[in-house]
């Protein structure tokens, strides 16, 4: 008889039992569960902390006032610890979060105004920081509107009779920057005035002729202000929002691209134009929640879903009807951050552009305040 060899058990083919199968994808859906589990372990260990780019009263501190509480509920966290910072211009606050991601426990989010953004497009030298670096979650936008003795429309060649046109400013690459950039692109020679940071000092300003040109924000209190201004013969000149703006259905008037469409009968195109549509999206952000270069895709996405939960509450949309401002979350928030970051030929233009006027606007006020020349005897 011919001999039988033993099965090899490794040989012997191998059936999937039902308690395998099972088995298997209990084990999967565990694995799954374990890591989202993990996920919100991880983000609850790191939310403990929140910073805001400003003072309990500023912008950012009334956002996070009510922001804050609604952002734990909606991420099922325990409440945010939430640090403050000087500074009017966030860039404080945004050094901090930079430095504090070392930390072992580094801060959860920055609360942050455009303007610390424009600060670092500016190249300027107290900025430690990388914005380009952050995530956003939640927008606060708000448009700004220049306002002057006449309107665009008119005459401009009769209006400014070949002198500079005088402009309040907080400083010269403040937040009144898109304005100042919007009349150079019109050739009116702007002349900023530094030393209005308020919209109070810049209308007195105006009113006492010490300068031609402010700049408001669209604010709950600029239909009010602006009414006032009319009754003494102020316009408003244009807006500084970029084509399509949401408020262009709450009264805003006129973007500066229409404008400028309507007074050199062609669209602009220019490089300057493209730097005035990058720091007038810095500048239209208020306030807005960053979450650091290194969070996890799962901690992006429930930050992302939170931000578009509590958006759409009642007391944050009062808030924003209140600001007169407008709730940006979702694909559309990182879209408008994209705005922010021009390209780097943008950026080096806005430097160079500064380098080169700084200097000028400073030597033409100095021979403007200084004492008037001795006159000579003429015998």
């Amino acid at each position: 008889m011919p001999r039988r060899e033993p099965m090899n058990p490794m040989n012997r083919p191998t059936l999937l039992s039902r308690r395998k199968v099972l088995g298997g994808a209990v084990a999967g859906l565990c694995a799954v569960t374990g890591k989202t589990a993990q996920a919100h372990q991880d983000l609850t260990a790191e939310s403990g902390r929140l910073i805001v780019a400003g003072v309990a009263d500023s912008q950012c501190g009334r956002w996070a006032d009510i922001l804050v509480p609604a952002l734990a509920e909606a991420l099922h966290v325990p409440p945010f610890t939430v640090t403050t910072t000087t500074g009017w211009d966030g860039v404080t606050g945004a050094n901090l979060f930079d430095i504090q991601q070392e930390q072992a426990i580094p801060p959860a989010g920055l609360i942050v105004p455009g303007r610390a953004v424009l600060a670092a497009m500016c190249g300027d030298s107290r900025v430690h920081y990388d914005y380009q670096r952050w995530v956003p979650t939640f927008l606060s936008h708000q448009p700004m509107v220049a306002v002057g003795r006449a309107s665009l429309h008119r005459s401009l060649s009769s209006i400014i009779k070949g002198q500079p046109l005088r402009v309040a400013v907080s400083t010269y690459a403040g937040a009144e920057l898109p304005t100042l950039l919007a009349l150079d692109l019109l050739a009116l020679r702007p002349l900023p005035v530094p030393g209005f940071g308020t919209p109070s000092a810049a209308i007195d300003a105006l009113r006492a002729g010490t300068v031609e040109v402010i700049q408001l924000p669209f604010d709950g209190e600029y239909a009010g202000l602006m009414a006032s201004l009319q009754e003494d013969g102020f316009e408003p000149l244009f807006a500084n929002a970029l084509p399509k703006d949401v408020f262009q259905h709450r009264g805003l008037p006129p973007d500066f691209t229409a404008i400028y469409t309507q007074e050199r009968k062609r669209a602009p195109s220019s490089l300057e134009y493209d730097v005035w549509s990058a720091t007038t999206a810095a500048c239209a952000m208020k306030a807005g929640v960053m979450l650091p270069i290194l969070s996890s895709p799962s901690q992006v996405a429930l930050w992302r879903h939170a931000c578009q939960t509590v958006a759409s509450q009642q007391d944050l949309r009062s808030h924003a009807r209140d600001e007169n401002e407008v709730m940006v979350t979702g694909n559309a928030c990182a879209a408008a951050y994209t705005l922010m970051m021009p390209d780097v030929s943008v950026l080096m233009a806005l430097r160079r552009w500064l380098s080169l006027n700084i200097p000028k606007w400073r030597d033409t006020l100095a021979r403007r305040s200084g004492p008037p020349a001795p006159q000579q005897n003429p015998n």
